[in-house]
């Protein structure tokens, strides 16, 4: 059985045709994968969301990716007859083509593209579930998968993020089942448990600096169960509270924004924290409703690069 988006969840789908809108995106937007619409929405230097596509091939989309074509690459853990996949969707259209589908998937939850273009997804129900769950390779052009890294310490692998020039040939997965952050080794796919146990309770999202600090969203963690933001130090494992309560309610997603804040995905919204404050600043897309407005948003990107000089957001880091 797949896993669930969150322990207790209720999704709610509202399905609609594909959608062909003009969204032009820009270097620093946001981009949010909505499983309650389905579809995507950006979210605009102006602060205004648009509709880049809904509907077609979108069913539980879940992760989301931005090559450096500028083209969008959507996990979509239910797509092709609930086998999962990876969707290609043109930003200036909305159009949607299969990216790769079948094979190794079973549950795609989520995804990054290295600076090949080589795509690797997190896949805790891979391979049927058995051995478990693991990391897949996808070429870009043809869509061919390979086995990255299979079972081992992380065998429920859902978040995903790339390590960097200081990490080379790695990426960092969450483990939810498992409770834990695992380096994972993209030639060899050799694992390293980097941290474990300690304020995880439900760790999903997952998101690493220049610098090399790696944030962890945690849907569950905390007395009271609404989550937050820890970070993980990569060489040492030791976990540190970055934010908790206040406006977060189940947070499953984290991306670092243009300005270094961080962009936390919350079960109602989108949620701006300073990495070094924990100040949070809510920012309330659910509410606006119409063809524009989040349902139940879950995954994010940023497009790479940064916003031109102007005003600050609220929350960044100063």
């Amino acid at each position: 059985m797949k896993s669930r988006l969150r322990r207790g969840a209720i999704v709610l789908f509202f399905f609609t045709a594909a959608r062909a809108v003009a969204c032009t995106l820009s270097q620093g937007d946001i981009l949010l994968t909505d499983v309650g619409r389905p579809g995507i929405v950006a979210i605009t230097s102006g602060g205004q969301p648009c509709l880049v596509s809904a509907g077609g091939y979108l069913v539980l989309p879940t992760g989301i990716a931005v090559d450096a074509a500028g083209q969008l690459f959507v996990a979509d853990s239910d797509a092709f007859d609930r086998h999962g996949g990876i969707i290609r969707i043109d930003p200036t259209t909305g159009a949607q083509f299969p990216a790769s589908r079948d094979g190794y998937f079973f549950d795609p939850q989520s995804l990054v593209i290295g600076s090949n273009g080589v795509m690797f997804v997190a896949d805790p129900n891979a391979f049927g579930g058995d051995p478990a769950g693991g990391v897949i390779a996808v070429n870009p052009a043809t869509g061919a998968q390979a086995v990255v890294s299979a079972a081992g310490n992380s065998t429920r692998p859902v978040g995903i993020a790339l390590a960097g020039k200081r990490f080379p040939s790695t990426v960092f997965v969450t483990d939810r089942e498992n409770l834990l952050v695992v380096a994972v080794n993209t030639q060899s796919g050799a694992q390293r448990v980097v941290s474990s146990g300690g304020l995880f309770a439900n760790p999903i999202g997952i998101a690493m600096t220049t610098s090399g600090d790696i944030f962890v969203a945690d849907a569950d963690a905390f007395p009271t169960y609404d989550g937050g933001i820890i970070r993980v130090d990569p060489r040492t494992g030791r976990q540190t509270v970055v934010s908790s309560g206040g406006a977060f309610i189940s947070p499953v997603s984290v991306a670092i924004g243009a300005y270094g804040n961080l962009l936390v995905v919350d079960y109602l919204g989108l949620v701006v924290v300073n990495p070094r404050t924990g100040r949070q600043t809510f920012a309330a897309w659910d509410v606006l409703g119409g063809a524009v407005g989040l349902f139940h948003p879950w995954g994010i990107a940023v497009v790479p690069g940064k916003r031109a000089p102007g005003r600050v957001p609220p929350g960044a880091a100063r």
